[in-house]
């Protein structure tokens, strides 16, 4: 019997356009994943949806001034379009708002009520007197009270990445009505019993978290760390999974209490057979996410899931993503920087877009996409070196030998040896979803093809009337043709798909175990169109133009250093608290000369630096994240100094721009 495969896929908010950040952070990864854990012919459920609840949802709606319900479905329709666009195989995308998730999570709740893990509390929290209600999370922007970023939200810094109560932020306004007329007034809410289960946690994160990505391992271990809080679990919402307390008629669940249990309702929508994965320990579990959502995934589901006691699957492999920024900042339909997936698919064709996102995915650190680099892969990849092979075998043997695949005697050994190794490469970086690896090892083995062909050069036996050889090095080509389109049908099912209806008889795209001859002498084919097209100078120009905010470019300002603490693993580095006259940030730094009260030159992430011209990238140093860096006067073309950071010493104030 095939061995369970479980693979959930992090549920995107309804509200907003999806972008090629949400396409490359867990939506590609797990697809890819999963068609190759079904081209192994394991028993695949595949699942992910809308996530319909919470405050996005409620302020988006009252943005476009639209009932929740409507303003969900609206936005539902178009993931479903951007899944259908971009050949997603789940089983089900389906969404969180429905009668199966209410009766689920309410059920889950009693659960853990009756035993003795929810506890009423009165907490204290922020209340819009102009809106006459208490604010959540996300109805509150505010100033980070750890970074000074003067964009945080309730819950939240997305600059450092903070996690905080909405009582701590600094200059909060609600987000309904813009008013900063706020006060703290006390109100009931439900609490899970985290510190209860926390050595249970401890336990099982030990055990787990070895086989995770550094990315969600560092995290998860950051929270083991710190101990288990309690949490509340209710918001004063009006929409949202009802509470089935009495004394709670007028409150919601969390939207994190809520939202991972729409992996099982989803499940239970999909296949009716669903706890032989969901209740079976002998299943294997993995998640793919964002950065942003590792802590949900490795603290809220599993610790909930492990205070049930009731046999629920727990993940074995979580695999998070870095951001993709776009243009130094993030994607932002508004300040019109980015690609967005409605508009992507009418730039190229989707295998374009998964194979060159994957090419580049943001594994390690967070990545900055550019549309020459996108053009770069696509010309060179898809087009010079799968396409261009794909063409010149057919038609060289079309020219030569007729539509019929030239007679082999052999598979050339030199070659399976080659494609045999590269196989193992793929195989293996596929089974740890490191999917960077994956296309080097794909791309290789593209490049072994191209190679047996320029070193074989069968025009050149036809032309000295070696036909049998010429015959039999087109053979394997045609063999090789079979095997590139089962071995690239993860990455780019459609091309695959053109490749394998190259031929009249056409077979499965099962993983292979090793290069093999499946395509018999004889056999017709038809020439196909281009697998994929160039993207020429003139469209890249024209596509940078449209979609790079140039007005938004950051620039290099002056700011003042307030505070210096040492590295936590460098002796060599500090950790260098800045000023720029509006907020405060911390970023890593080793020169030797930096002191508190200096006045310096900061370059922000997608500031060009004047000596080579290319823009900051987010980097993380020795395991601290830092978000653009203090310059040196050789790397602002001032002086020859490339050790220390460059003072500013006359009479600048700290915001202004460097001229």
């Amino acid at each position: 019997m095939a061995q369970k495969y479980l693979i959930t896929s992090a549920l995107p908010y309804v509200n907003g356009e999806l972008h090629l950040g949400h396409l490359v952070g867990c939506w590609l990864p797990s697809d890819v994943y999963a068609r190759f854990c079904r081209a192994m012919g394991r028993d695949v459920l595949y699942v992910c949806g809308a996530d319909e609840h919470g405050t996005p949802a409620i302020i988006g709606a009252a943005k476009e001034k639209m009932p929740v319900k409507e303003y969900n479905d609206k936005y539902y329709e178009k993931h479903l379009r951007a899944v259908s666009d971009f050949n997603l195989s789940f089983d089900l995308y389906g969404r969180t708002h429905t009668d199966l998730q209410e009766k689920l999570v309410q059920d889950l709740f009693t659960r853990l009520d009756e035993q003795g893990l929810i506890e009423e509390r009165e907490t204290v929290q922020p209340f819009s007197i102009d809106d006459n209600t208490f604010l959540t999370d996300r109805q509150l922007v505010g100033t980070c009270p750890k970074c000074g970023y003067d964009k945080a939200r309730g819950d939240q810094c997305d600059k450092c990445g903070s996690i905080y109560e909405a009582t701590e932020l600094l200059n909060p306004k609600s987000t309904i009505s813009g008013s900063s007329n706020i006060e703290n007034r006390p109100t009931k809410n439900l609490f899970f019993l985290a510190s209860k289960v926390e050595s249970a946690w401890k336990k099982w994160l030990s055990e787990h978290a070895p086989r995770w990505s550094k990315t969600a391992s560092a995290i998860a271990k950051g929270w083991a760390n710190e101990g288990l809080h309690d949490t509340s679990i209710t918001r004063d919402l009006s929409w949202g999974i009802p509470v089935n307390k009495p004394g709670y008629e007028n409150k919601v669940f969390y939207v994190w209490f809520d939202a991972p249990w729409g992996y099982v309702s989803i499940s239970q929508a999909a296949n009716k057979d669903w706890e032989t994965w969901w209740k079976n320990p002998d299943c294997y579990y993995a998640q793919f996410m964002g950065k942003d959502n590792v802590k949900f995934h490795s603290v809220f589901f599993p610790e909930q899931e492990l205070a049930m006691n009731d046999n629920w699957k727990t993940v074995d492999l979580l695999k998070s993503m870095n951001f993709l920024n776009f243009a130094g900042g993030k994607f932002s339909k508004s300040e019109g920087r980015g690609i967005f997936l409605d508009e992507a698919i009418n730039i190229a064709p989707s295998d374009c877009w998964r194979y060159t996102l994957l090419a580049s995915a943001p594994e390690t650190d967070d990545t900055d996409f550019t549309i020459e680099r996108f053009a770069d892969i696509v010309n060179k990849d898809l087009n010079g070196m799968l396409g261009n092979f794909v063409s010149r075998v057919c038609k060289l043997s079309n020219k030569n030998f007729g539509n019929i695949v030239p007679k082999g005697t052999q598979v050339d050994s030199t070659l399976k040896t080659q494609i045999d190794e590269k196989l193992k490469d793929l195989t293996d970086a596929l089974e740890k979803c490191e999917f960077r690896d994956a296309i080097f090892a794909l791309r290789s083995m593209w490049a072994v093809g191209n190679e047996y062909m320029t070193i074989n050069a069968p025009w050149a036996l036809v032309k000295d009337g070696k036909m049998d050889t010429a015959e039999n090095v087109l053979y394997n080509c045609f063999q090789l043709i079979d095997f590139y389109a089962r071995v690239s049908a993860p990455f780019i099912p459609n091309a695959s798909e053109k490749m394998q209806n190259i031929f009249a008889t056409t077979h499965d795209l099962s993983w292979p175990k090793q290069f093999e001859a499946r395509i018999a002498n004889g056999t017709v084919f038809t020439i196909p169109e281009n697998l994929f097209e160039r993207i020429d100078d003139d469209k890249v120009k024209e596509l940078v133009e449209k979609h790079s905010n140039k007005s938004d470019k950051p620039e290099l300002i002056i700011v003042k250093i307030v505070d210096i603490k040492n590295h936590p693993s460098r002796e060599d580095l500090h950790i260098v608290t800045i000023d720029d006259g509006k907020t405060k940030q911390d970023i890593v730094c080793g020169a030797p000369n930096v002191r508190k009260d200096m006045l310096a030159v900061f370059a922000p992430v997608g500031a060009i630096i004047p000596k080579t011209n290319k823009p900051i990238k987010p980097r993380s140093v020795a395991g601290v994240e830092s978000r653009g860096m203090l310059c040196s006067g050789a790397e602002l073309n001032i002086s020859d100094d490339d050790d220390g950071i460059y003072e500013i010493t006359d009479n600048k104030k700290p915001g202004q721009v460097l001229k």
